[in-house]
């Protein structure tokens, strides 16, 4: 307590150094709430004892003169005297002893308090470390399966390069090869020249028929055609044409000869 005493109100519990009120159930309030409570009822705000007596509440000086000190006992009795001074100290003693067991009450309910916070950051540490291993492991295991995406990732873009590559190499290829079959001097190179003037005159060849026969087709369409000879070849049949020109036949003039060929069987 330092040597002062405090007020015996529970929501006040300050220091006194001056002005009191000491009740007769050795309780000591401060000049503010003892006037207050008294001038409500006599009664002991902390135990709530009855104060109808004379000096059962008195107000008095925490710091009395010296004038005081000399008077207030002047004329009494040693006895008198020394209880007096008796009862004084155990009033002292036992604000003392109520001041001491307040503070052990404090003290408990602090350490109680202490107590249950340290249980309850004692599960949360053991929660987030619990967590935090957890994650740790799913890190881990996170770390591995990238490890082996970029492990496979690196094996298939050394495919997809060795495949690129590849395709190149054939486009380039196969566009070496187009360009050499559609060449149209290899392409002459490669064909017989004999099949080239074959396919060229073919296009103009003209087969020409017998006057006769055609108008023997066109009056007796019934009758069967003459047999043809099996030894030999045709006379020869000269058509002339009248202002008719004909493809791939040559002619000097307006009555010029024209000579077919007919194709021994």
């Amino acid at each position: 307590m330092d040597g002062d005493l405090v007020c015996n109100f529970k929501k006040c519990r300050k220091s006194l150094n001056k002005l009191a009120w000491v009740t007769s159930c050795s309780h000591i309030f401060c000049e503010e709430d003892g006037s207050r409570e008294f001038n409500k009822a006599y009664s002991c705000p902390a135990c709530e004892s009855s104060l109808s007596g004379t000096f059962d509440i008195i107000r008095i000086d925490l710091q009395p003169s010296d004038q005081y000190k000399s008077m207030v006992l002047a004329g009494q009795k040693p006895e008198v005297i020394m209880e007096i001074c008796s009862r004084a100290l155990s009033f002292w003693t036992y604000q003392s002893h109520q001041e001491r067991v307040y503070q052990e009450y404090i003290a408990s309910k602090v350490k109680e308090k202490a107590t249950q916070l340290e249980q309850y950051y004692e599960e949360v540490v053991s929660r987030i470390q619990s967590e935090l291993s957890s994650m740790k492991l799913q890190q881990n295991a996170t770390k591995k399966d990238l490890e082996t995406t970029k492990k496979k990732y690196s094996e298939v873009a050394e495919k997809l390069v060795e495949k690129t590559r590849q395709c190149q190499k054939l486009q380039s290829m196969y566009d070496v090869i187009r360009r050499k079959l559609i060449s149209p001097i290899n392409y002459e190179k490669e064909c017989p020249e004999k099949v080239w003037n074959g396919f060229k005159n073919e296009n103009f060849i003209l087969s020409l028929s017998s006057a006769d026969a055609v108008l023997r087709k066109l009056h007796t369409p019934s009758a069967p055609p003459p047999p043809l000879a099996n030894n030999g070849c045709d006379d020869d049949f000269v058509l002339q044409p009248n202002h008719t020109p004909v493809s791939g036949v040559l002619h000097s003039g307006r009555h010029s000869k024209s000579r077919s060929v007919i194709k021994c069987l």
